[in-house]
């Protein structure tokens, strides 16, 4: 499968969510329905330019890198087992494990800067969606000592 191939189906199965969000954006009220319909245009205007740039840069086919298919089948099974426990175990705990574990199984980030990043985002997420905006975040484990 060619270079630009690769892109163009990416940027269709983007855009195809991306419709999916915009469409159920128009059942919720309006105040509601603004920023998941701007999210969606967002990513109809990004996949565009991916599909754009991988067209005018698309590598000779002789350049292109397999793809280690265990590796993404271990990953999206990686990503299957944290969208499971997240309910269970709490945004706060599964995310930060999910996080930490996905920097060194991709080799991302060495093991103090995994560890660095993924307690900042989570800190992050809670000061933000949590503290800021009220926004329910599934607990998990950690109800007793940061619900109310």
């Amino acid at each position: 499968m060619s270079y630009f191939l690769k892109h163009l189906l990416f940027s269709l199965f983007a855009v195809a969510v991306g419709l999916y969000f915009y469409i159920q954006a128009g059942t919720m009220p309006a105040s509601a329905a603004l920023f998941p319909q701007l999210i969606s245009g967002l990513i109809f205007v990004l996949a565009a330019v991916m599909s754009f740039n991988a067209w005018r840069s698309a590598p000779p086919e002789a350049q292109g890198a397999k793809i280690n298919v265990a590796r993404v089948c271990i990953y999206g099974a990686m990503i299957a087992v944290y969208i499971a426990v997240t309910e269970k175990a709490g945004y706060f705990v599964s995310t930060p494990v999910f996080m930490l574990v996905s920097y060194l199984y991709l080799r991302a980030a060495g093991f103090f800067k995994a560890v660095l990043l993924s307690a900042f985002f989570c800190a992050f997420v809670y000061v933000v969606f949590v503290w800021f905006l009220n926004l329910p975040v599934p607990l998990g484990l950690l109800e007793p000592l940061l619900g109310a």
